[in-house]
């Protein structure tokens, strides 16, 4: 691994500036190397001459950028009396400098050693695991450190590094492309995601990429290594607060949960119709998928998932059960008469929301097969071609599917029509005292409308109307 380019690549991950790398770049770096401890008095032992003047000549060449020669001299320090935790964090930062992350890393944990509760060892540790490309076990080392110091001055840089480690470690684990298929309330469709360097994110959906970014938020990392919290994305214009988990155990499962109200706020748990799981890796795009396949095999899929949604349109009464269906206009079939409610039903408000999540569900089945098949199914749906001069080998499939769709349209059309009828006239009450013969009753009209009976549906073998096309 790189260390500064290594971490410059990370940064952009986390859609914030590479990390500077220079000294001071963090609150925290007030070096014994200067003269100023990070907390604490010093920590040097008493007589130990030898020991503080190779410190301070190492000091000297830290800050004239010699920091090969700035180990050497702490490395002095250190043989003079390796009791000093001062002179090993000392040689930790310089060996950081120079670009021996693994010699750093041994030191700071040698400081850790000899001094469990000061927390400048475990920053050096964390800082020489974020250079090793180890962004996980530094937001680790942080943690621990912070459940040992003594002071909250301390705990608060620890903190502050912690945050910087955990999303560098959740960026890491997000990369590259997942798939999953969401819930039926929210289109039932598979939905890829794939995270890229500074914040870039793309959406696949049915073979249609959109372009969006991301922004990693208040991630935390568990003890049993899961990495959690959220991720804002943006797609359209719109931005979306996504709740996200990686497990410890499975790095190629991630957990996604989206806002089902609005304004849209961020999911506390990964239940209900906006959670996702989502597997690792690309999967092959439903436009591949179906560019596969023969035109015929397209039509007879396209028609088929457009009858579910349309008969899922239907009123909860009757719960688009096409069975239902066939048994009421077979009973019209041999002389009966259909009521548009025997089909329909009273229209609620859960209908009414259905309705509207099927019609986002036709509109996308019309990206999903592109307008050239929706063209093709209208020219069946109306009669406008036969199946079985167009694909004699799907005909049997097609004139099956086209049957379901003419009875949803007719049922919609029955619908409407139930609507528009007036409701008949209320009738007076009578007088009660009245003792008065009633007068003579003139000739009985044919009844009204709304009281006549219903026209008897057409039997099957008859021809049907050209219906409209489908709404979308």
């Amino acid at each position: 691994f790189g260390l500064k380019p290594l971490f410059e690549s990370l940064s952009s991950y986390l859609c914030c500036p590479p990390l500077n790398f220079a000294a001071g770049a963090f609150a925290s770096a007030t070096l014994e190397e200067e003269g100023v401890p990070m907390a604490g008095p010093m920590l040097a032992s008493d007589g130990d001459g030898d020991g503080e003047a190779h410190k301070a000549r190492g000091n000297e060449l830290l800050k004239a950028g010699n920091f090969a020669e700035a180990a050497a001299a702490y490395s002095l320090a250190i043989k003079a009396n390796p009791t000093v935790p001062a002179y090993w964090s000392n040689r930790s930062h310089a060996l950081l400098r120079s670009g021996d992350a693994n010699g750093a890393l041994k030191d700071a944990e040698e400081v850790a050693r000899l001094k469990p509760s000061w927390a400048k060892a475990h920053y050096r540790r964390a800082q020489a695991l974020k250079e090793l490309g180890c962004p996980h076990e530094a937001a680790k080392a942080c943690t621990h450190g912070i459940s040992v110091v003594e002071g909250e001055a301390e705990a608060k840089e620890l903190r502050k590094l912690r945050e910087v480690m955990s999303a560098a470690s959740a960026a890491i684990d997000l990369s590259g492309w997942w798939h999953g298929t969401v819930s039926k309330e929210l289109g039932g469709f598979v939905q890829q995601f794939c995270f890229l360097p500074e914040g870039e994110l793309r959406c696949s959906v049915y073979g249609q990429q959109l372009p969006g970014n991301y922004v990693l938020r208040d991630v935390e990392i568990g003890s049993n290594g899961d990495v959690k919290g959220g991720v804002d994305v943006s797609l359209n214009g719109e931005k979306v607060p996504y709740l996200f988990k990686v497990d410890g155990n499975d790095k190629d499962m991630l957990h996604l949960c989206c806002p089902m109200k609005s304004p849209p706020e961020r999911p506390r748990t990964f239940h209900g119709p906006g959670y996702v799981g989502m597997k690792k890796g690309h999967e092959v795009s439903a436009e591949e998928a179906l560019n596969s396949l023969s035109e015929g095999q397209r039509v007879l899929r396209y028609l088929e998932e457009l009858a579910e949604a349309m008969e899922a349109r239907l009123p909860s009464s009757s719960g688009g059960d096409s069975r239902a269906a066939d048994r009421l206009l077979e009973e019209a079939e041999g002389g009966g008469t259909v009521n548009s409610n025997q089909l329909m039903g009273p229209e609620t408000l859960e209908d009414k929301a259905k309705k509207m999540a099927q019609e986002h569900h036709v509109q996308a089945l019309r990206v999903k097969y592109s307008d050239a098949i929706d063209g093709i199914a209208q020219c069946l749906i109306k009669g406008e071609t036969l199946p079985s001069e167009a694909y004699p080998e799907e005909a049997k499939g097609l004139e099956k599917l086209l049957r379901r769709l003419r009875r949803c349209e007719e049922a919609e059309q029955g619908e409407d029509e139930e609507e528009e009828e007036e409701e008949p006239p209320k009738k007076l009450p009578m007088e009660a005292e009245s003792t008065a013969p009633p007068p003579a009753a003139a000739p009985a009209a044919p009844p009204s409308a709304p009281d006549a009976l219903p026209a008897p549906v057409a039997p099957a073998a008859a021809a049907p109307p050209a219906p409209a096309a489908p709404p979308p």
